[in-house]
């Protein structure tokens, strides 16, 4: 865990949405076409890498167009071989069949409704669902405030300052009021999910965050930053401030 002497203070979640727009600018979350088939990915990519999702999706695409009905009118066999590049054929065929059962039955579709530690909890019943499948969906299917505490954001977090456990859930409950606090809208929160994924890719390509982060000045409050990733933040605040004064007369 990354230790900061002198009294550092973490960096604020908004302040670390906005220098990761500066370094990374527009970073647009996985386009998927449906609610479905954003589930279907979000379950598959558990304890896999993506590139094996993307052969189990494009197989699920031409059998089913992630269509429910047709998701559960697989047979068994049939459905473990098309998603089989994703590896634990099994368990993820268990979890999608009761996940496209549940979205067409009488209390999936009600789950709009519900308030968000209920849909939470909803969403935790079903099989093959942890937390932070559970708040993917919440976030990207049902649009709801969510951030997302996985390794990547954990790892993100502990380089700006924050004392931040190794597991999901333990960090999620030590951090989320605070990280709520600062009001990130349902947009700021899909945003800074999607640049998190992608600086933490850059970040393991340079060599880990305590090398990356103070390029892109993901560091605490008061920590030195990368003089580059100044400028960067510099040109962007004075391109944030035409676009607020409007165009000159």
């Amino acid at each position: 865990m990354t230790h900061w002497a002198g009294g550092l203070q973490p960096l604020p979640v908004r302040e670390i949405l906005s220098r990761l727009r500066a370094a990374l600018g527009s970073v647009p979350p996985w386009s998927a076409h449906s609610a479905m088939e954003y589930v279907c990915g979000a379950i598959l990519v558990q304890n896999t890498a993506w590139r094996n999702v993307e052969l189990a999706l494009a197989a699920l695409r031409r059998s089913t167009a992630f269509e429910p009905d047709r998701i559960l009118m697989l047979g068994e066999e049939e459905l473990t071989g098309l998603i089989r590049p994703a590896g634990f054929m099994r368990a993820k065929s268990r979890a999608l069949r009761t996940y496209a059962a549940w979205t067409t039955s009488p209390s999936g579709i009600a789950a709009a409704g519900l308030d968000d530690d209920a849909l939470r909890q909803t969403l935790l019943a079903l099989p093959g669902i942890g937390p932070e499948t559970a708040d993917v969906i919440a976030l990207m299917v049902f649009s709801r405030r969510r951030f997302i505490f996985d390794a990547y954001g954990r790892r993100l977090l502990r380089q700006a300052g924050y004392e931040v456990t190794d597991r999901y859930e333990a960090a999620r409950v030590a951090l989320e009021a605070r990280v709520d606090a600062e009001g990130l809208s349902h947009d700021e929160l899909v945003e800074i999910h999607g640049l998190i994924l992608q600086a933490g890719k850059r970040a393991r390509a340079a060599g880990g965050w305590q090398v990356y982060g103070p390029t892109v000045a993901i560091v605490p409050r008061g920590a030195k930053e990368d003089s580059d990733a100044v400028l960067r933040r510099g040109a962007v605040g004075e391109v944030m401030d035409v676009a607020r004064r409007g165009p000159v007369a």
